[in-house]
C-alpha cells in the first residue's frame, strides 16, 4: 500500500541551510518528489512542465551551430528535468552548475529513473562551484544559451546570496558570455516586473512567458519564464 502523506527521504545540513527531500502519493497513485530548502519549498516532480518548457523556450530560438555545435549553462540541476529537455536537442556541450552535493547524489539516485539519467551523458560537464562564480569567471561569447532555476524567481531567493545574480551588472555579464545570436532565460515561481525592467534595460530583446502547469492536486499553477536575447551582431 502506498504512504497516504509526506515522508521525509533526507534531511541535510549544508552551507547554504538545510536541504530536505520528501516523497508523497499523488491521486494516480504515482509517488512524487519534494526539495525544501530552508524551509522554502524549492521543487516537486509534478513542476516539471515548467522546467522543460525553460529550456525549450530557448533552444528552439537560438540559431543552429552545425559545425562546432550549441553550447550550453544549466545553472541549477534541480531535479534534472530542464538538462534532459536541454539534452533532447542537438547540442555539443552543456555545462551544469549545481554547488550542492546532494541535490548532485539525489539525480543520480532517485531522480535518474525521472530524467533518464541526464547526469551520465557524455556531453555533460558538471561543475559542482557557486554560480556566481562561474559567471565571472567565463570567457565572453561562451555559451550559446544560458538556463538559470536556482531560485524560486529573482525577488523570490532560496539563498539570500543569489540576489547577486539578478542585477544589473550580473545582467551586463550574463549578456557578454552569450554569443552573438544566444539566449539568456530565467524560471520563476512568480512574474517579476522589477527584473523584468532591468532585463529590459540591457538586453535587446525580452519576453515574459507564462506556462500553466497542474500541482500536485491537479489545479493551474502559472510560472513564468523570463527570456532575453543577444543581437545576432
Amino acid at each position: 500500500m502506498l504512504p497516504s502523506k509526506r515522508i521525509v527521504l533526507a534531511r541535510h545540513a549544508t552551507p547554504e541551510g538545510e536541504l530536505q527531500l520528501q516523497q508523497l502519493p499523488l491521486p494516480d497513485g504515482s509517488i512524487a518528489f519534494e526539495i525544501i530548502s530552508n524551509g522554502v519549498f524549492l521543487m516537486a516532480s509534478y513542476n516539471q512542465i515548467s522546467e522543460r518548457a525553460l529550456a525549450r523556450c530557448v533552444l528552439e530560438t537560438i540559431p543552429a551551430a552545425p559545425d562546432t555545435g550549441q553550447r550550453v549553462l544549466v545553472g541549477g540541476l534541480g531535479m534534472g528535468f530542464s538538462l534532459q529537455e536541454t539534452l533532447n536537442y542537438k547540442v555539443a556541450a552543456v555545462d551544469v552548475v549545481e554547488i550542492n552535493p546532494h541535490i548532485v547524489d539525489w539525480n543520480r539516485t532517485y531522480f535518474a529513473p525521472l530524467n533518464g539519467d541526464a547526469l551520465g551523458d557524455p556531453r555533460i560537464q558538471l561543475i559542482q562551484d557557486d554560480l556566481y562564480t562561474l559567471l565571472w569567471a567565463s570567457p565572453a561569447t561562451t555559451y550559446d544559451a544560458i538556463l538559470l532555476d536556482v531560485d524560486n524567481g529573482p525577488s523570490w531567493l532560496v539563498d539570500k546570496r543569489n540576489v547577486r545574480l539578478y542585477t544589473f551588472e550580473a545582467l551586463k555579464r550574463w549578456l557578454a558570455i552569450l554569443i552573438p545570436g544566444g539566449s539568456f532565460a530565467v524560471w520563476s515561481a512568480q512574474r517579476e516586473a522589477e527584473f523584468s525592467a532591468r532585463l529590459q534595460a540591457v538586453f535587446p530583446h525580452t519576453e515574459e512567458i507564462p506556462i500553466t502547469t497542474p500541482n500536485q492536486k491537479g489545479e493551474p499553477v502559472e510560472y513564468f519564464i523570463y527570456r532575453a536575447a543577444k543581437s545576432s551582431v
